[in-house]
């Protein structure tokens, strides 16, 4: 069985009765992990009792075909469910994996964590093809994931965030659930409770370094200067922003800059245009977007945004290098920037 993204709230809070077995896998590694023990603690209280409770690795795998289907016999010594925990890259889980879902399981939930894997994959395929498994993608949010996740946290502390913080805050994270969920909670954590959050209180709290060595990455793409493009990026590297963060910043800023270049189309002044832009840009980077404004066309930068939208889905599906990837695309943008 397959579980579309819109069931999958429903299905780690009420599987139905026929799951003996799911496959969490995907990219995000924090959300894999996240979302396979809160489902694990549908069936047992303390995931770390031995007696209840067996962990398996993909090295564990190694000539033991048969070692899943073993551990799903063994009679649990306190609760009503054998857990059977695994964890690996996903073609060495696969022979295991066909076993154990190959007779029936009684008072039994296996839970598998798949780091490697894509849609197409073969253990994938048999989680959704079996009528006692179920298979769940767990990949980098999306927008709407991360305005989800942060509204939710915030209102647990009763934490208001201004729009402009809330769209920062959906700009800067989304790479790895966990991460996200981290940052996001220090936010909260920040405020206080009943407390109040701005676009400036983010941006400080989010690592000023890393930001900024994205704003440099989007100007010196703007502007065409590859020499300080290459420079921003190592800066970036060093500063650990990772790949989609900085794809994201770009997005944001050419976005910003074609909403802007219609505006002045429409008569209204540069000044004017970028004061309209919800969220303002900081004010740090006005001069600079009053500068490309002079250079940049509104469907020149919104095809830019497009672009960069679509390395951004490149970057989400894995088995690629995030740095090589994001430098090259940058790069092929930055030598075709107006000038």
């Amino acid at each position: 069985m397959k579980i579309a993204a819109r069931q999958i709230a429903n299905f780690l809070t009420k599987p139905p009765a026929e799951i003996a077995a799911v496959l969490f896998h995907g990219n995000d590694l924090g959300m894999i992990s996240e979302r396979a023990k809160q489902f694990a603690h549908l069936f047992s209280d303390n995931l770390d009792d031995v007696f209840s409770v067996t962990r398996l690795t993909g090295d564990m795998m190694s000539g033991e075909a048969g070692l899943i289907a073993d551990s799903t016999a063994a009679i649990p010594a306190f609760g009503d469910y054998r857990v059977v925990l695994v964890k690996g890259r996903g073609t060495e889980l696969l022979e295991a994996c066909k076993l154990a879902l190959a007779k029936p399981l009684a008072d039994t939930i296996i839970i598998v964590e798949a780091s490697e894997t894509t849609t197409k994959h073969a253990i994938v395929k048999l989680f959704e093809t079996s009528k006692t498994a179920a298979s769940i993608g767990c990949y980098a949010d999306n927008i709407g994931d991360i305005r989800a996740l942060a509204t939710s946290i915030f209102a647990g502390d009763q934490v208001t965030a201004s729009r402009a913080a809330l769209d920062i805050i959906v700009e800067r994270l989304g790479s790895d659930r966990a991460s996200s969920q981290s940052e996001i909670a220090k936010l909260a954590l920040m405020a206080g409770p009943g407390g109040k959050l701005n676009a400036d209180d983010v941006r400080i709290a989010l690592g000023d370094s890393a930001l900024l060595a994205i704003d440099d990455i989007a100007d010196a793409l703007a502007s065409g200067a590859v020499g300080r493009l290459q420079q921003a990026l190592q800066k970036a590297w060093y500063e650990d922003a990772n790949a989609v963060m900085i794809v994201r910043g770009c997005q944001t800023y050419f976005r910003q800059l074609g909403l802007a270049s219609h505006a002045m189309a429409a008569g209204q002044s540069a000044q004017n245009a970028l004061r309209s832009l919800r969220p303002p840009p900081h004010f740090k980077l006005q001069d600079r977007l009053q500068a490309h404004l002079r250079r940049w066309r509104p469907d020149l930068a919104m095809d830019v945004v497009n672009r960069l939208q679509d390395i951004e889905l490149q970057l989400k599906s894995g088995g690629i290098n995030d740095q090589l990837c994001t430098a090259q695309s940058l790069l092929g943008i930055c030598l075709r920037a107006p000038r």
